[in-house]
């Protein structure tokens, strides 16, 4: 237990990180964690999370451990205290028994403060025999959410922080986040088993973030309309790799300065795209959900989302990464009518049931051979594409069963490192088919990549490769063995899939018996699936509603007060006459015919007003509709 006055605080703020004050709620965490209380935090998107144990870390006796998801989120956060003086630490990817004796051997001599460690990590030994010999001050979970069924961003992994608690009974813990509900937040503090815990929630009431939705027929239009009227560091996020990588290319081939990210790209990569945005040579990123996390860049000033996200708390988290230098910022969802269906669609397939997982257990049992009561314990390389494909199953529902199996100590499932098989013809169709010629064992599986894959001279295009040996009927390592030599005599850019999952049976097989546990827990968690995307489709419906006050109501923040500044709010204040608007929309006309998304920005109205306004156009003969544009009769 630290006494530290306040005046003690804000010197090592200002000495570490230039800042003469706190943030809201900073400082009361900090004195929580001072006086040894497991502590529980909501800070917004913004809200200077990691000094929240940073700080604490510099003062206590001992090493602070930070269990974090991401390891670029750790290596930047490692550099970065580094490079302030802070002696801080994580253990590389590729450490060996070794390597991890002689790791820990320097946090005990160079009296490292802070140590980074991903949940995966916790499950070696030789991790948990050094924790338990290390002298820590505290452990600190940032992004908690994780840990939880009901947050919006579950990974199993994150089930193993519990492991700490066995270790290291009298350890206080802090738990952090940026978006979670009262259930999810019930359900952090359970699962880490937080004790007499102390609760600091911060207000989800982003002044200066303007949440703005448009719905257009012509999304890709709009988008280069938004992106071109300034010049401002921007993320665009979408739920599919190939989409972003595609998206990118398009965006460049406009004109616009930017990049990509997603999960599936390789260390260098990732490190190489982000760099490229955070100086802001591109000042564009698109991306998957799997860029953002832990990512502090305080001038990004626009989020586009062009499909609907899966929660409303994944939508506030990444909408929140705008704006945190507290000047003005804009949240943009622009969709399609396509997109409410897709939405619809998607959370009716995704729901998953003990049949499901049944299925997908006793297939796992028939695949690998395994006997009614029988325990076998070594751990099988496992490749979910090749599994899915052979007994007909969907890929994504899969993943979610295997994910629970391994919640309920069924199975030990590790995602260890995946990428994706990825090829681009770097030659001309001429001097393809001339190799085919000479070449006729080649024949069948080049006519099929032309035939499934367009555009595959202007883009690198993700293969299924277990897909294509079934159409093929070609073995899967003689396609890899042949795209190799066609990489080789530089006929195409060929990048192969690395995948080194690992699945382990941890009990004998009883099929039903085994895995009821389950049973009713799928029950509670289907209802939950389907009350989030409810009130998900309702928020992105809504046009009447301020759409801050929404996002307040959904974290339990009662309050009646519109912002001010989004669409809604916006349209409410004209309080214009659709003559009126029609009047204007008349005048634009005269000058040139117009599209959806060019009469949308130039009238400063959104999609439903101005659907209502061509109506009255169009069903008093002012004007007439010639494909895309809108023109006077």
């Amino acid at each position: 237990m630290l006494n530290t006055s306040p005046d003690q605080l804000k010197e090592l703020l200002q000495k570490y990180w230039n800042h003469s004050s706190f943030r809201p709620l900073q400082e009361g965490i900090i004195q929580d964690i001072l006086q040894q209380h497991d502590t529980f935090a909501i800070l917004p998107t913004g809200g200077g999370k990691s000094i929240c144990y940073q700080i604490p870390a510099l003062l206590l006796e001992g090493t602070c451990v930070v269990i974090s998801p991401l390891i670029a989120l750790i290596n930047d956060q490692v550099e970065s205290l580094k490079q302030k003086g802070i002696e801080a630490m994580t253990i590389p990817s590729k450490s060996n028994t070794d390597d991890i004796i002689r790791l820990f051997d320097n946090i005990r001599i160079k009296k490292i403060k802070l140590l980074y460690l991903s949940p995966e990590r916790l499950n070696q030994p030789i991790i948990q025999e050094k924790l338990k010999q290390l002298n820590i001050s505290f452990i600190a979970v940032d992004e908690a959410h994780c840990i939880s069924q009901w947050g919006h961003d579950f990974r199993p992994a994150y089930l193993k922080i519990s492991l700490l608690r066995e270790l290291l009974p009298n350890i206080p813990f802090l738990a952090v986040t940026a978006t979670a509900t009262v259930k999810t937040q019930e359900q952090i503090i359970d699962l880490l088993q937080l004790k007499e815990v102390k609760k600091h929630i911060g207000s989800f009431d982003r002044k200066n973030l303007a949440y703005q939705i448009y719905e257009t027929p012509q999304k890709f239009d709009l988008l280069c309309k938004i992106l071109g009227k300034r010049n401002i560091v921007t993320i665009i996020y979408l739920q599919n790799r190939l989409a972003v990588m595609e998206l990118a290319s398009r965006l460049q081939q406009q004109g616009f300065k930017s990049t990509y990210f997603h999960a599936g790209l390789t260390n260098k990569e990732k490190e190489k795209n982000f760099h490229a945005w955070n100086t802001e040579q591109q000042n564009i990123m698109v991306a998957t959900s799997a860029f953002g996390m832990g990512i502090d860049k305080s001038n990004v000033k626009l989020v586009i989302h062009l499909e609907i996200p899966s929660s409303l708390e994944g939508y506030t988290q990444e909408a929140g990464r705008a704006g945190r230098d507290e000047q003005k910022a804009f949240s943009c969802v622009i969709l399609s009518q396509n997109d409410f269906k897709k939405f619809q669609n998607l959370s009716t397939q995704n729901e998953l049931t003990f049949e499901d997982v049944l299925n997908v257990y006793q297939k796992l049992n028939q695949h690998f051979q395994i006997a009614y009561g029988e325990m076998i314990e070594q751990a099988f390389d496992f490749d979910i594409d090749a599994f899915c494909l052979k007994y007909n199953l969907n890929t994504n529902k899969t993943s979610k069963a295997l994910r629970r199996l391994d919640n309920y100590r069924i199975l030990n499932y590790q995602e260890l490192y995946e990428s994706s098989t990825y090829i681009k013809v770097i030659c001309s169709s001429q001097q393809l088919l001339n190799f085919c010629d000479h070449h006729h064992s080649y024949q069948t599986l080049i006519e099929t990549i032309l035939r499934n894959y367009t555009g595959i001279f202007e883009l690198p295009k993700k293969l299924n490769i277990p897909r294509l040996s079934s159409k093929t009927e070609i073995s899967i390592s003689d396609i890899h063995k042949k795209l190799s030599y066609l990489k080789d005599i530089q006929l195409i850019d060929y990048e192969k899939k690395q995948n080194n999952h690992s699945l382990q049976f941890l009990v004998p097989r009883e099929d039903k018996q085994t895995i009821n546990v389950i049973k009713k827990d799928l029950v509670t968690l289907n209802h939950i699936d389907l009350e989030k995307s409810e009130k998900t489709l309702a928020y992105f419906k809504n046009q009447s509603t301020c759409r801050n006050q929404l996002i307040l109501n959904y974290f339990n923040e009662e309050t009646t007060e519109n912002c001010g500044i989004c669409d809604i709010c916006l349209e409410n204040t004209k309080n214009i006459s659709i003559t009126n608007i029609g009047q204007n929309a008349l005048v634009l006309l005269k000058n040139k015919p117009h599209t959806f998304n060019e009469l949308m920005i130039a009238l400063k109205i959104n999609s439903i007003s101005l659907k209502e306004v061509l109506k009255y156009l169009l069903n008093e003969n002012y004007i007439q509709q010639n494909q895309q544009y809108y023109q006077l009769i």
